[in-house]
């Protein structure tokens, strides 16, 4: 009985990990997904909302990086406010200068467009 038990116990384990797998590999927004969210109205101000909430997280994490003297991701000017109209800025010309893979993830992409606009000296 134990060792059905065990063989129940791992199955499950392993059916979880992998619906948690597969629901974290598809949880962000592809570069085209944010290609067709541009040409609605209405998917086009959501994704300005998400776009700021991307890049304000990438600012707490500098936060949390300097506060552990662990280098910043990206270092802004001043007291620069991180707006989403700012990042879908940013956003733009960073995806128009480099070729991405229409299945990459706006967040990974902002992160390195953000880098880019604003590198640490």
């Amino acid at each position: 009985m134990t060792r059905i038990l065990k063989c129940f116990t791992l199955a499950l384990l392993t059916c979880l990990g992998l619906f948690v797998s597969n629901a974290y590999a598809s949880s962000g927004l592809t570069l085209a997904q944010y290609r067709e969210w541009k040409k609605d109205p209405i998917k086009k101000e959501m994704l300005t909302t998400y776009t700021a909430g991307m890049g304000q997280g990438v600012v707490f994490s500098n936060v949390h990086n300097k506060s552990f003297n662990i280098p910043q991701i990206f270092c802004p000017p001043g007291d620069l406010p991180i707006t989403g109209d700012l990042t879908n800025q940013i956003l733009e010309n960073f995806i128009a200068k480099n070729n991405f893979k229409p299945t990459d993830e706006i967040s990974i992409i902002l992160i390195f467009a953000l880098k880019n606009a604003y590198p640490c000296r």
